[in-house]
């Protein structure tokens, strides 16, 4: 076979060097009886498959030039009975007891799309795995970064008032944003000016959107149950909330304080002042019942300063629904640029998916934290670097995607909405569109890099879509 390239090699550059047209050595007979030998010691071009010789930059002959017809779009795994870490022909089932009721809510752990790849951090954590401190008037479980330790930007609560009840009086070194999960109640506080503040919060009703409320860093405020109660989500900006230095009571700073001190602060008798509470209680209940909801303004008091211009309060129910183009949702937008000017320090989306609609695919320019309030949905975060992983979430359950994080949110339910927040700390909501941004880049860009027509292209919606239904 040397001997056949050699003699090729020479006959081309005499070819060449002396223009004269030659046969092909190919076509000699003798070359040709020495090419067809089953001489396992040859391996001539032609028989290179069946010697068993593959030279290592080229790809095999068996390696698919495109997709199979039978697409794997990566749809959740679904079992008759548990589920077991099986998909198509990977895997295999469970030898050993796992936990498979926490399998069945969260079955992309168990057997992801193949499209999951490379090592991407747990990015969801619930509620109902959170401790929760039973206290006289209430609870309250949290979510912070010790749970989650993505979640480096925000923290996050739920807090319950038995009817009447407070959460007692204090402040934050960082923001503090809430959103009314159920039942009504008020909210009090003063700016630096010493003007004052006193409003009425509800929850969802009659289909209507609840009311959410922003304290921003070192305001003292208040919070108080009406009627049945009142459930709350709360949030703050910064993960790592339980540090020492980041929530003051202002009974736990009092009882710290000489009891002199405070007498004389307050122009008080100090004897006044020998009941108060040892410990912050956290959550008090109510001698006296407040004023109903719908009433707060008799409560309030007289200031010379007069009432603070900030609203503190926004109402979603009076906010008017952004729906998506395409139909399968809308979505509310609320941050200090467009329609809550006090909310500086946190922006926030409210977004209702159909059933099988799908939050389109997008990114952020801050970390988005989320929390699911009802619904089932499926997300995969992709980290870049080849590296995604998909998750599933419940009501209660909480997320980050961390900025930049590739993703989107489908709603499982054939039957029913999917409900959740999208939380940043951002003085603006940013979002980007993956297909507007295809569809407004060149097309021909793109064709060639998804090998796809331009045609294809072109029929790409240049609005944002935000839900796909």
């Amino acid at each position: 076979m040397a001997r056949l390239l050699q003699l090729t090699f020479l006959l081309s550059a005499f070819s060449l060097v002396s223009n004269v047209v030659v046969a092909s050595p190919i076509s000699d007979p003798q070359v040709r009886d020495f090419l067809t030998r089953d001489d396992p010691a040859v391996r001539p071009l032609a028989k290179r498959e069946a010697s068993g010789y593959q030279a290592r930059h080229l790809r095999p002959i068996e390696y698919p030039s495109k997709r199979d017809s039978t697409l794997d779009l990566g749809d959740i795994a679904t079992f008759s009975r548990d589920p077991q870490p099986m998909r198509g022909a990977l895997g295999d089932t469970f030898l050993s007891p796992s936990n498979h009721d926490v399998d069945k809510q969260n079955v992309d752990n168990v057997a992801a799309p193949t499209t999951d790849a490379g090592t991407v951090p747990n990015l969801k954590w619930s509620m109902s795995l959170s401790h929760t401190r039973l206290l006289k008037g209430g609870w309250v479980r949290e979510q912070v970064v010790t749970d989650l330790p993505v979640s480096k930007d925000l923290a996050a609560a739920e807090l319950r008032l038995s009817p009447n009840a407070y959460r007692e009086l204090h402040w934050h070194r960082i923001a503090e944003w809430g959103y009314v999960l159920g039942g009504t109640g008020r909210v009090t506080a003063i700016d630096e000016s010493g003007r004052n503040f006193i409003s009425d919060i509800k929850g969802p009703s009659n289909g209507t959107e609840p009311d959410i409320y922003y304290f921003p860093p070192g305001v003292p405020h208040s919070i108080q149950a009406l009627d049945d109660g009142l459930e709350v989500l709360l949030i703050f900006t910064d993960g790592n909330f339980d540090a020492s230095g980041t929530t003051f009571m202002l009974s736990d700073w009092l009882v710290h304080t000489p009891l002199g001190v405070v007498a004389k602060n307050f122009g008080m008798d100090p004897n006044l002042l020998t009941k108060m509470p040892a410990k912050d209680p956290y959550i008090y209940k109510a001698t006296v019942d407040p004023p109903p909801l719908g009433q707060a303004d008799e409560e309030a008091v007289k200031t010379p300063q007069g009432y603070t211009p900030q609203k503190y309060v926004f109402e979603l129910s009076k906010q008017e629904k952004t729906m998506a183009p395409g139909g399968g949702g809308w979505v509310k937008i609320q941050d200090s640029v467009t329609n809550f000017p006090v909310s500086t320090q946190l922006a926030s989306a409210l977004v209702f998916i159909e059933p099988n609609g799908m939050r389109e695919l997008h990114w952020h320019t801050a970390d988005e934290w989320l929390y699911i309030i009802s619904g089932t949905g499926r997300a995969t975060a992709f980290a870049g670097s080849s590296t995604a992983r998909t998750f599933d979430f419940q009501a209660g359950d909480t997320g980050v995607f961390p900025v930049s994080y590739g993703h989107y949110m489908l709603n499982l339910s054939p039957t029913e909405p999917l409900i959740f927040l999208e939380l940043f700390k951002a003085p603006r909501y940013v979002d980007f569109s993956a297909t507007q941004w295809l569809a407004l880049t060149p097309p021909q860009i793109v064709a060639d890099l998804l090998n796809i027509s331009t045609d294809a292209v072109s029929a790409l919606k240049k609005q944002k879509q935000l839900i796909v239904a």
